[in-house]
């Protein structure tokens, strides 16, 4: 048993000992100013050793930490006098946000458990990357490659979470870039962090507008029970928002509540009964069955009383809706869909004489 416990103990030390070297060597190759291909290989190479054998959280960050520094290793073996001033050349999308999250998860791991090995040097770096980095996003939004922008502003945001301009510019952009998925989560941040910010922690956009947003692109994201919640909340900051109201009622439309999208159209009338795609909504969710009605009435050709009550009912269901193209008629007479209508609730009640009015 003891021999057992020795080849163990011996095979820990070992292992320790081999972390250790590793991470002596990456020390020593990322102190150079200047790396030959040589060299920049062995790097590679090391961390993927490092990988492979760290056991302990310590090396594993570590680990993590100096993959994340790739794009420092690849200038310092493409150009014969690297400045940090040329790291934007190396630099994409996607290397800096892996870069990003290296610096950052190790930050959060030694602010965590005290052990300060890299946070200074990160700090630095973080210092002296950030004007060319910012500068770098806003010349994407500029050549309108908006989710490039988008990613690069978050990035910037997640290592500076102080300046919350970069969130919120990575929530303009992830829209203009049409990543909807992202902007809901980057105005869903923006929201957490609250709007009682001064200078740099101050958003620019009002606390209802996100609200709006947020709403809306759950609303595009199919994200419904959520979207209920949020168009609830944004109606509340937003009370005289006609549109918002009629996106809300949409959102029940669309997921077969008609009784409480009518009840909701109804509402929004009350407050804006001048408007035309309203009244033609409200009139139009009123034959909501008349397609039913109508194979109900062929299918009961034969039975006259059946016939009949049906015919009745069809025509109470145009009688009822007739009131609300008409006014939408009035508000709107070049509306196709809104004439369409109108000369169906006409032809269908024998009012030949007004329907032929209507061209």
């Amino acid at each position: 048993m003891r021999k057992i416990v020795f080849g163990i103990s011996l095979l820990v030390a070992t292992t320790a000992f081999a972390q250790k070297e590793e991470l002596k060597t990456l020390k020593k190759l990322y102190s150079k100013e200047k790396l030959t291909q040589e060299e920049f290989a062995k790097i590679n190479e090391t961390i993927q050793k490092l990988e492979a054998i760290a056991a302990s959280d310590e090396d594993k960050i570590a680990a993590g930490y100096y993959k994340s520094l790739a794009p420092f290793a690849k200038m310092a073996a493409s150009v014969d006098k690297p400045n940090i001033l040329m790291l934007e050349k190396f630099l994409t999308p996607q290397s800096f946000s892996e870069l990003v999250d290296g610096l950052k998860t190790t930050l959060d791991f030694e602010a965590k458990t005290g052990k300060i090995v890299f946070t200074n040097e990160i700090n630095d770096k973080i210092a002296t990357m950030k004007p060319f980095i910012k500068q770098k996003a806003f010349a994407f939004n500029n050549e309108k490659k908006y989710k490039e922008a988008s990613d690069v502003f978050y990035n910037i945001y997640k290592i500076e979470p102080n300046d919350v301009s970069n969130l919120e510019n990575a929530a303009i952009t992830a829209m203009q870039g049409a990543d909807y998925i992202a902007a809901e989560k980057y105005y869903r941040e923006i929201k957490a962090v609250g709007f009682n910010g001064t200078g740099v922690g101050k958003f620019g956009s009002k606390e209802s507008e996100v609200a709006k947003n947020i709403a809306a692109l759950a609303f595009f994201n199919k994200n419904d029970e959520q979207a209920k919640k949020d168009f609830v909340e944004a109606i509340k900051l937003n009370p005289d928002d006609i549109q918002l109201q009629m996106d809300n009622a949409a959102l029940y439309y669309r997921n077969n509540d008609v009784v409480t999208y009518q009840k909701l159209i109804e509402g929004i009338l009350q407050k804006d009964p001048n408007n035309a795609q309203l009244q033609y909504n409200a009139g139009f969710l009123l034959l909501k069955d008349d397609e039913k009605i109508v194979e109900e009435i062929n299918a009961n050709l034969k039975n006259l009383k059946k016939y009949d009550e049906l015919n009745n009912k069809r025509k109470e269901m145009f009688m009822k809706a007739l009131p609300y193209f008409e006014r939408a008629y009035q508000l709107d007479i070049n509306n196709v869909d809104i004439k369409n209508a109108l000369r169906l609730c006409y032809q269908e009640l024998k009012m030949k004489d007004k329907a032929a009015m209507i061209k």
